[in-house]
């Protein structure tokens, strides 16, 4: 790797004005009735596990393996794609334009910029293509089969990022992070700087709490 100062982006809601995987799973599920039917009806099954924190993502996780049933992998792609296109077809803004720009900013001072993100990697890649920023490092979450649909292979949130990043040659500490979310505060431990992205009130406090000091607020977002 470039002798170079490493920064970290998260992607969703730091780079983006809304969770892409979020939506874009939704639209799977909306695309086919019967699949959001079967969510509907597994819903009293579900949502008690929300209430655990072993169990809390396993709502999420259902919801993508039954967005995704009866899917191969080049369909999923090329779904992946076709909602991208879409995208950038609207009339919504999808990345932040300020966010964007200290991105590049980083770029043109030599520095290593990675993005870092749960959101699914064909997913993200795609939307990074058409945002201009195709050519930027990528470290995204991974899914796998199993029975008919897709499940989370490699998630990369939270604690996960540190090993995700230094299996792809961006091992910490890092120069700088940017993020909107508490679960990125094992990102801001190894990093000698950092910003927050248009914090809630609840992960502002988290995180001052935890590194027992001043948040730098962007409030790229509003």
């Amino acid at each position: 790797m470039p002798d170079a100062n490493v920064v970290v982006f998260d992607f969703d809601l730091t780079l983006t004005r809304w969770e892409t995987a979020r939506r874009f799973f939704k639209g799977l599920l909306r695309r086919q009735p019967w699949r959001l039917a079967a969510l509907i009806v597994a819903l009293p099954l579900l949502v008690p596990l929300l209430l655990l924190p072993r169990t809390r993502r396993l709502p999420m996780r259902c919801a993508v393996w039954l967005a995704t049933f009866g899917r191969s992998r080049e369909a999923m792609q090329a779904l992946a794609q076709a909602h991208a296109d879409a995208v950038f077809a609207g009339d919504e803004a999808l990345f932040i334009a300020p966010a964007v720009a200290r991105l590049r900013e980083h770029l043109a001072q030599g520095d290593q910029v990675v993005i870092a993100t749960g959101c699914w990697e064909p997913l993200a890649r795609a939307l990074l293509v058409h945002g201009g920023l195709g050519e930027v490092p990528l470290v995204a979450s991974t899914l796998r089969p199993l029975w008919g649909g897709w499940v989370s292979e490699h998630h990369c949130l939270g604690e996960n990022k540190i090993p995700m990043l230094a299996a792809r040659g961006f091992a910490p500490p890092w120069a700088m992070a940017y993020t909107d979310h508490h679960a990125d505060l094992p990102l801001l431990r190894h990093s000698a700087q950092w910003c927050l992205v248009s914090p809630t009130a609840d992960c502002l406090q988290r995180i001052e709490t935890a590194l027992a000091t001043r948040a730098q607020v962007l409030a790229w977002r509003q």
